[in-house]
């Protein structure tokens, strides 16, 4: 069965001055203006504007979202979890470079051949469904579902991300299963440095906001090991200078971003 999920309450912060106030009435957020409205935003995700400012405009609100989705979890979320969500982000930049009237942009045809990888995990059929693995995206789910609603209410300070290049159940599962076995986000990425930097960049803000006591190391006794054989370890994952962090969330289910593939992973296609 798949887990109840509990969602963080949030609490709109008070806003001093121009700010959104009882006696102003539930559309006097009109009043503010896209900055004021823009820090409202951010400081309810408990987000710092400056490590939104590498990100593409078109994928901060699902950033934002992220940061708030490792300081507020329910369920454990590990490294491979948050690299398959953030890889699968790079679907809609990669679909915009291929698209691109600028041949320059395709940097030796690398981003369609990141793009063809990508889909071909996606096509790729899998075992049954992990169901913990799915409670967790779909935690993120419901954090993203709310700061979308969120934003629509402050008269989205944030662009609205493009959702059907969001999220895909069947790629992030996929990505999942090839992190924890043969691949690194290091070998996928290699063939476009475009994209490398813009996960680099997404990976970075969203570390920036995790909790400390979500940075233990996992598998202690196995670094000791290594240490006495004098093995060295090896990054093979970008953005694993956390090595290997517990990480947590707190989502549900949305539409449009709805473990879009379940079917394909479940025996029982009603679950979804």
């Amino acid at each position: 069965m798949l887990q109840r999920v509990h969602v963080v309450k949030v609490c709109l912060p008070e806003v001093i001055g121009d700010g959104i106030t009882e006696e102003g009435g539930r559309n006097s957020h009109r009043q503010l203006s896209l900055t004021r409205r823009q820090i409202l935003l951010l400081e309810t995700l408990k987000v710092k504007q400056s490590i939104l400012d590498p990100i593409p405009a078109a994928l901060k609100l699902p950033i934002a979202v992220s940061c708030y989705w490792v300081q507020h979890t329910e369920a454990k979320a590990k490294l491979h979890h948050l690299q398959a969500l953030l890889l699968g982000m790079l679907m809609g930049p990669l679909h915009a470079m291929i698209n691109s009237p600028d041949e320059e942009a395709l940097q030796g045809r690398g981003a369609e051949m990141l793009y063809e990888e990508l889909q071909r995990v996606k096509a790729q059929p899998g075992p049954r469904l992990d169901l913990d693995t799915a409670h967790i995206f779909c935690q993120w789910q419901c954090c993203l579902q709310m700061g979308l609603y969120l934003n629509q209410l402050l008269s989205a300070p944030l662009p609205e991300p493009d959702l059907t290049r969001l999220y895909s159940g069947s790629l992030v599962h996929g990505l999942c299963r090839q992190l924890l076995t043969s691949a690194s986000v290091e070998s996928l990425l290699h063939v476009c440095p475009e994209a490398q930097q813009l996960y680099e960049h997404m990976f970075n803000a969203t570390r920036s906001c995790a909790p400390a006591e979500l940075g233990l190391p996992k598998g202690k006794s196995k670094k000791r090991r290594q240490k006495k054989r004098g093995t060295p370890r090896t990054e093979n994952r970008v953005g694993t200078t956390l090595n290997a962090r517990s990480w947590h969330e707190g989502g549900n289910r949305f539409e449009l971003l709805m473990v879009g593939t379940l079917e394909e992973h479940m025996e029982a296609p009603e679950l979804e």
